[in-house]
C-alpha cells in the first residue's frame, strides 16, 4: 500500500520497513500502520504507539528521524475526512498524545490536522546537477583537498554486511563526543535495518592500511529518488584527516550513480543557526529546507492528568508534547 501512492519522492524513513526496525530501540514502542481509503484516494500514518508508564493511556510518536502521514491527493475535504476518523481510532485506543517529525523533502504536514511548528533549517544536495563539487563552500573543498592527498578511499556495501562492526564503530564514536545515551543503538536495531534492504553502509579507510581500520562510517537510507544521511561516526584520526567530509561526498557520488535525485542531510542538533553539525552540513549546498514538526491532543482531560502526574518533568519541558519521556 505504501509503494501504491507512486511518490517521486518516498524517503525510506517514511517505509514500514523502518518503522518497524526502528521500533526495536525500545521494547516499549509498538509499530502501527493506519491507512483512510474512499472514492480511490488513500491516507496513509505509520508510527510508534507506546504505554504511559504508572497507566492505562497511551502516546504516539515519529520514528526517529521523520514521519508523519501520506496522501494520495491533496484534496483538503477528503484529508480532513481522514483526520477525522484517524483521531477517532487514536481516542478509542486511549492515545492520549502524539508527536510527529515531518519529512522537510516531502512537506507532509500538509496532510496533517493537528497543530504544525517550524522547527529549524535543513540541508539537501541536488545530485541532478551535471556538477555537484560547484555548490561546495571554499572550506569543503579544502578538506576534500586534504583528505584526498592523505591517501583516503572509500568503499560502500549494504549494511548487512557489516553490522557488528558497524556498531561497535558507531558507539564509540558516539561516546568519544559523549553523545547522549539514547543515541547507543544496539546491533539488535542495525540486524533489523539490514534486514529492511534500505540501508547502505559508507565506509572510510587509508588505502595504504593494510588492517582496513575504519576512519569514518556513515549509514544511508535509501528511499524513491531519495538517500538520506542517517547516522556516521568517525574517530580522531578520521576527523584529522576530514574523513567525515569525504564520505558524504563520496556518498552523494554513489548515490548519483545508482539514479537517485538527491542527498538529504538534515539539520543540526538543535535549533541554534550557528549548530555546529548545520555548520558541517551546510558546506556540502546552499539548498535548504524547514523542518516542522506536529502535535495533537486527543484526550484532552487525560492529558491534563499527565501534566500533574509528572509535574516535574511538564515544568521542564513544556514545550515538549511528549514531556515525560524522550521520543
Amino acid at each position: 500500500m505504501h509503494g501504491a501512492l507512486g511518490k517521486p519522492l518516498a524517503p525510506a524513513t517514511l517505509h514500514p520497513a523502518y518503522v518497524a526496525a526502528d521500533a526495536s530501540r525500545n521494547a516499549a514502542l509498538e509499530p502501527v500502520y493506519l491507512a483512510f481509503e474512499k472514492h480511490g484516494e488513500r491516507w496513509l500514518h505509520s508510527l510508534h504507539v507506546a504505554r504511559i508508564a504508572g497507566t492505562d493511556l497511551r502516546d504516539a510518536s515519529s520514528p526517529y528521524g521523520y514521519g508523519g502521514p501520506l496522501s494520495s491527493t491533496d484534496d483538503p475535504r477528503f484529508i480532513a475526512q481522514a483526520w477525522q476518523a484517524y483521531a477517532h481510532w487514536m481516542t478509542s485506543q486511549r492515545v492520549v498524545v502524539e508527536y510527529v517529525r515531518f519529512h522537510p523533502a516531502l512537506g507532509n504536514e500538509r496532510y496533517y490536522g493537528g497543530t504544525v511548528s517550524d522547527n529549524r533549517t535543513v540541508v539537501w544536495m541536488d545530485l541532478q546537477t551535471q556538477d555537484i563539487a560547484t555548490a561546495y563552500a571554499t572550506r569543503l573543498r579544502q578538506s576534500l583537498k586534504k583528505a584526498s592527498g592523505a591517501g583516503l578511499v572509500y568503499r560502500e556495501c549494504p549494511l548487512a554486511s557489516r553490522v557488528r562492526e558497524f556498531g561497535a564503530f558507531y558507539r564509540s564514536g558516539m561516546a568519544q563526543i559523549g553523545a547522549d545515551p539514547f543515541f547507543f543503538f544496539d546491533d539488535a536495531y542495525f540486524a533489523l535495518l539490514a534486514d529492511s534492504g534500505l540501508a547502505s553502509l559508507g565506509i572510510c579507510q587509508h588505502r595504504d592500511d593494510s588492517e582496513g581500520r575504519w576512519l569514518a562510517a556513515s549509514l544511508f537510507l535509501d528511499g524513491q529518488g531519495l538517500r538520506e544521511y542517517h547516522l556516521s561516526a568517525t574517530n580522531a584520526q578520521g576527523r584529522g584527516l576530514a574523513a567525515p567530509s569525504f564520505v558524504l561526498h563520496e556518498a552523494a557520488l554513489s548515490a548519483r550513480r545508482l539514479g537517485l535525485r538527491r542527498l538529504y542531510l538534515g539539520g543540526g542538533s538543535d535549533v541554534r543557526p550557528d549548530n555546529p553539525l548545520l555548520f558541517f552540513k551546510s558546506a556540502f549546498s546552499t539548498e535548504r529546507l524547514c523542518y516542522r514538526t506536529g502535535s495533537a491532543v486527543f484526550r484532552s482531560s487525560d492529558y491534563a492528568a499527565l501534566q500533574q502526574r509528572f509535574a516535574p518533568e511538564w515544568k521542564a519541558h513544556p514545550e515538549r508534547p511528549i514531556f515525560y519521556r524522550k521520543v
